[in-house]
């Protein structure tokens, strides 16, 4: 007979195998499908995944049959690690990224009516009134749950600047009650379901028009500023951009200038960092080019 390893073991040795393994044995036994599913598990599996495998990039093609556009790419080499395919017939040609997390990807078809904004008007008082509903949905039980909002203060500015951090979403936006030309993060977390705004660095430079990318660096909140190329005065220059971190999540004293970058001539916007700290941006031709900050 053979010996029974202690649970721990099992868990361990489950935390470093592939995703499509784990859907497997989760017909095993209740106890490991009840582990496989377990939120603590989850997360130690993500981050064994991550330190252990390979990094990967999400491609978009902009000319592509609708229900193949997306290929993931290896990090290191930039090449093809994986066509994705899209599980529905878009409605419109065009889909966006909405975010990632965790080896689930949020896609979005922008013509879908389900997704449209609605604004109930009277024509007799010629009042508006502003309806906000947040839902979330559970991939255990299958089903949305409508989440309480007392006032959603903030329009979301971008929605393809989603970014998780600390168990937390978060986007750029305007607070529509406050300074309303003055860009926040609007911040939910996934744990206790509350939003909450953050409130960016006070940067300046040079007077120049720049434009903000939430991203990610070393597991902080960050912040890439970037000249908007639509009025650079000479765009085949080089330029500069800047790397603002958030040291201590939600501590606005906390923000601080990490970088400072010279990207080459014809580069138009960052999409962020690779593993190796690699900066990873896009230029005029929709190429990737990868450049060392340091």
């Amino acid at each position: 007979m053979l010996p029974t390893l202690p649970f721990e073991i099992i868990t361990l040795i489950l935390t470093m195998l592939p995703t499509e393994t784990l859907v497997r044995f989760q017909c095993v036994c209740k106890a490991w499908r009840d582990l496989i599913r377990d939120p603590m598990f989850i997360k130690q599996h993500s981050r064994t995944r991550e330190s252990k495998g390979n990094g990967y990039l999400l491609y978009v093609s902009m000319n592509y049959d609708p229900c193949r556009a997306f290929t993931l790419l290896c990090e290191e080499t930039f090449e093809e690690a994986l066509e994705i395919d899209v599980p529905f017939q878009p409605v419109d040609m065009y889909l966006i990224v909405v975010g990632s997390c965790n080896g689930l990807l949020c896609v979005s078809d922008t013509d879908s009516d389900e997704s449209d904004d609605y604004l109930g008007w009277s024509f007799k008082n010629q009042e508006t009134v502003e309806c906000t509903k947040v839902e979330v949905y559970s991939t255990i039980t299958k089903s949305w749950k409508n989440v309480e909002v007392e006032g959603f203060l903030w329009s979301v500015y971008d929605i393809n600047s989603e970014l998780v951090v600390c168990d937390t979403l978060h986007w750029k936006a305007f607070n529509r009650y406050t300074n309303k030309d003055a860009l926040v993060i609007v911040a939910f977390h996934l744990g206790n379901e509350t939003f909450q705004q953050i409130t960016l660095p006070n940067y300046e430079v040079d007077g120049e028009d720049m434009m903000e990318y939430v991203t990610l660096y070393k597991g902080h909140l960050s912040l890439f500023l970037f000249k908007n190329v639509d009025d650079h005065p000479h765009p085949w220059q080089d330029q500069c951009c800047y790397l603002w971190v958030m040291k201590e999540y939600g501590v606005y004293s906390s923000w601080t200038k990490t970088l400072t970058i010279t990207v080459a001539p014809g580069v138009v916007r960052p999409l962020g960092f690779t593993r190796n700290d690699e900066i990873v941006f896009e230029d005029y031709e929709q190429d990737l080019v990868v450049s060392f900050p340091y």
